[in-house]
């Protein structure tokens, strides 16, 4: 047994992830960090008023991209491609009709919106003049971060970081040339945003027109009820990963209502600097949770817990790492990060750095219930996706700052974020188990199906005369399979060698099941070869689809 094709997938689609995961959070800090520099702490201060408004970007990427791709996929790996591009199709239209009445919104409602955000007589200008370009980006950002989110699982994801790199490459370059070279003020900083993912969304037009893209648009069968019904099946799905997003905004909105009374201006700075550094390791975090929830969807539906027990653990150890070392980081040095952002010599400069040292122990709980969220999510548990969603990104730190509040004062904000994860991850181990008591069927903290691992067998295939492939023959007799399906087997296997060059590999999963036997073979070979197969075996119980830019063979063998 080995995870060879699982393992080189996650790490094909990892840096487009991270990337993606990167795009909008590269842009916050930079631009907190130039505008810091280069206008001062009230222009940083306007940021911070307008974060909640920016972090809707990362809701509908999350809300439309990652639910409606989990749809797409599982609709590709139950052979279904007009469900597929169905799913592509309603998730598209849908983002761009509610970017486009959100930037509407936006614009006509101007003044009330600032007048929400409660910003300072002092910050109002610069919160006005940021938000000039930042309404009119909207859309363009959030189309781009939903359609990177399909390109990257089919087959392109090299394409899809090359679209995320040259925004942020082009939005970090524009940001120092109109801030510092041509003082154009903060308007500078959201312009540079809005040019650099302008040109992203010119190039995403490439894959219109690709004729090896997978996911296609079908405007002329999508009815306006089967949209609708389609959307709201989609934001079921999507909706925990992106309620991290509207529970965001909401907590991000109070705190800084309760800072600003607190502190004024040097609390909304200081909990910039602490939101930016959550940004830099969720980056991170982010990425291997939406690399999982586009691989965990095919192999949960097919049962292969073998391969899922692999990637899910090395994502949790890496992230978890990463976490602590960059936790380790800032409790010994602040200073590090602080500088950054022009903190590190205020007059209050003991209260900042014990405020970002409070802050950073969140980030190992964050990163695991974050794995949790992403995984609930692929797998289609919206309820234990939700329970550690609502407590980590709203209740938890709500009901510990108010709760901590009169006996340590502002202090009870920064050591909220850690409890509330913390907390977060207790309650959901705590429903799991009660789930497990009510339906024995599963067991663990990620629902592996019990019964099915003692009937599994995984074996990779190196080429047609190995001796894996006489091991898992051996195993197929002694389930009693007839003659004439391992002849047809064994004809699948030959063709696919002998039609690739040395270097495929087959990753074959057999699952014995009461009434029959499935198998399923992944190779990431020539695609013209599944096709010349589906029309040699066109048999009701030979089925042949293309998922993540593998293909994909399910052979099932009935019993008796």
């Amino acid at each position: 047994m080995s995870n060879e094709i699982i393992t080189h997938k996650f790490r094909e689609l990892l840096l487009p992830s991270i990337l993606i995961a990167m795009a909008l959070n590269i842009a916050i800090i930079f631009d907190s960090s130039f505008v810091a520099t280069f206008i001062g702490h009230n222009g940083q201060a306007a940021l911070q008023v307008l974060e909640p408004l920016v972090l809707l970007i990362t809701i509908f990427e999350w809300l439309f991209g990652l639910g409606g791709q989990i749809l797409s996929l599982n609709k590709k790996a139950e052979f279904d491609e007009d469900g597929s591009n169905h799913y592509f199709t309603t998730a598209m239209l849908t983002t761009i009709v509610i970017s486009l009445l959100i930037i509407f919104i936006c614009f006509l409602f101007e003044d009330a919106l600032i007048a929400i955000l409660h910003p300072s007589a002092s910050v109002i200008p610069y919160v006005k003049s940021y938000g000039l370009y930042l309404f009119i980006c909207f859309p363009i950002v959030t189309v781009v971060g939903v359609l990177t989110q399909f390109i990257r699982v089919d087959g392109q994801p090299n394409f899809a970081s090359g679209i995320i790199i040259l925004a942020n490459v082009i939005n970090v370059v524009l940001d120092y040339l109109f801030l510092a070279v041509f003082h154009m003020g903060i308007e500078g900083a959201s312009l540079a945003t809005l040019i650099g993912y302008g040109v992203g969304f010119i190039c995403t037009l490439k894959y219109y027109f690709d004729s090896k893209r997978t996911f296609r648009f079908v405007l002329s069968k999508l009815k306006i009820k089967t949209w609708i019904s389609s959307t709201v099946e989609i934001i079921k799905i999507g909706i925990p990963g992106a309620s991290m997003g509207v529970f965001d905004v909401i907590l991000v909105y109070i705190m800084n209502l309760i800072l600003s009374a607190a502190l004024g201006e040097l609390g909304l700075n200081i909990f910039n600097v602490c939101v930016n550094a959550l940004l830099i390791i969720s980056i991170l975090v982010i990425g291997f949770a939406e690399t999982l929830s586009s691989v965990v969807p095919i192999y949960y539906s097919q049962n292969d817990f073998f391969n899922l027990n692999h990637i899910v653990r090395k994502s949790l150890l890496i992230t978890i790492i990463c976490a602590v070392l960059f936790t380790s980081i800032l409790l010994i040095c602040p200073d590090s990060l602080l500088m950054f952002f022009k903190l590190n010599q205020m007059p209050n400069d003991g209260l900042v750095e014990n405020a970002l040292r409070v802050y950073s122990l969140s980030f190992v709980p964050m990163a695991f219930s974050t794995i949790l969220i992403f995984y609930y999510e692929g797998i289609e548990r919206t309820v234990e996706s939700g329970i550690v969603s609502v407590i980590s990104s709203l209740l938890g730190p709500l009901v510990f700052t108010f709760i901590l509040y009169p006996f340590m004062g502002v202090g009870s904000v920064w050591i909220s974020f850690p409890l509330g994860y913390v907390l977060s991850i207790l309650v959901v181990a705590f429903y799991v188990r009660i789930v497990e008591r009510k339906d024995n069927q599963y067991f663990g903290l990620f629902f592996v199906k019990k019964g099915l691992i003692e009937k599994t067998r995984n074996y990779t295939l190196k080429n047609k005369n190995s001796d894996v492939k006489n091991e898992m023959f051996k195993h197929l007799e002694s389930l009693n399979v007839n003659e004439n399906s391992l002849e047809t087997l064994n004809k699948i296997i030959n063709a696919i060698f002998d039609s690739n060059d040395s270097t495929v590999s087959l990753e074959i999963l057999i699952i014995d099941y009461d009434d029959n036997i499935t198998i399923n073979i992944k190779d990431e070979g020539k695609r013209e070869v599944m096709r010349n197969i589906e029309k040699t075996f066109s048999q009701d119980n030979v089925k042949v689809s293309e998922v993540l830019g593998f293909n994909n063979i399910e052979f099932t063998i009935n019993k008796g």
